[in-house]
């Protein structure tokens, strides 16, 4: 099992890659993908109809984390298709539908807050009620048991966590999105003030930075929000950031330290002070 997910999700992960979200061709592009993933969840579901698991841990590992990892990609590109389907041509009233859409994220947030807060939360005592496929009781917390056609391959759970997989990356494309559109605004009006200095870093490292200034409310008193920070930064350095909030949570999920390049910047300052107090005055 283990070899065949790391080498699908490879490939799918591959393909993503190689999309351009920002592009003229994303409805293209999404179709393509959309058919290229469910492809994917095809031959997924086989291998398992095919291959049994050998205990409930591995069992609950693929309802909870692989499964939901290639539906949630799917959910994602689909939703996305629906929405650029339908976004209005001008600037000003494609920023209003994407907040909207916003909206709309939050308010599925709110519906599922408390399965939400304990799959985030890393915690596991439900996981055999959540994630076993034996349980067939009916929850009124998801409407899926009753409508699920194929409960050899679902527990239902298994679902609304890819839907949360989908919503996270969603929203962080519609601020993205939204992050583009306020940003040519801006870079129209100062493009003659600021041409000089750019961005050498990686990405992830600039939006640690943002989000630790954000933190510490070192701009105007915190009050900034963290998109026209990141706006700010982007046209100053003359960097597109694209999903910040995509990025910070892969950053919340890193392994080891959460704060990478804030941990080499301190080593760096430490260094330069070390190396000052060496040289004679």
């Amino acid at each position: 099992m283990q070899d065949y997910y790391v080498n699908m999700m490879r490939e799918v992960d591959n393909h993503i890659s190689t999309i351009d979200l920002n592009g003229t061709h994303i409805i293209d592009e999404c179709k393509t993908t959309i058919l290229f993933l469910k492809e994917k969840l095809t031959g997924l579901k086989a291998f398992v109809q095919s291959v049994p698991f050998n205990e409930e841990a591995e069992e609950i590992d693929f309802f909870k984390n692989k499964k939901p990892a290639l539906l949630g990609r799917l959910m994602y590109f689909y939703k996305v298709l629906q929405i650029e389907s339908n976004r209005p041509p001008c600037g000003e009233l494609a920023d209003d539908y994407y907040r909207r859409q916003q909206e709309e994220l939050k308010l599925f947030f709110d519906r599922y807050v408390s399965f939400y807060q304990y799959y985030r939360s890393g915690a596991t005592y439900r996981d055999p009620y959540y994630f076993l496929r034996e349980k067939r009781e009916i929850s009124p917390e998801v409407e899926l048991f009753i409508l699920d056609g194929e409960p050899e391959f679902s527990t239902g759970y298994d679902r609304i966590v890819a839907r949360i997989m989908a919503m996270e990356m969603l929203y962080a494309y519609l601020t993205a999105r939204r992050s583009a559109l306020t940003r040519e605004a801006g870079e129209m009006q100062i493009s003659s003030l600021v041409t000089e200095h750019r961005w050498t870093d990686k990405k992830t490292a600039a939006v640690e930075l943002i989000y630790a200034i954000h933190a510490a409310g070192s701009i105007d008193n915190g009050q900034i929000d963290i998109i026209e920070l990141a706006n700010l930064f982007e046209i100053v350095f003359h960097v597109n950031l694209g999903d910040v909030y995509r990025l910070f949570i892969n950053m919340r999920e890193r392994k080891n330290s959460r704060t990478v390049y804030l941990d080499y910047l301190k080593e760096k300052i430490q260094k330069r002070m070390d190396e000052a107090d060496d040289k004679p005055l």
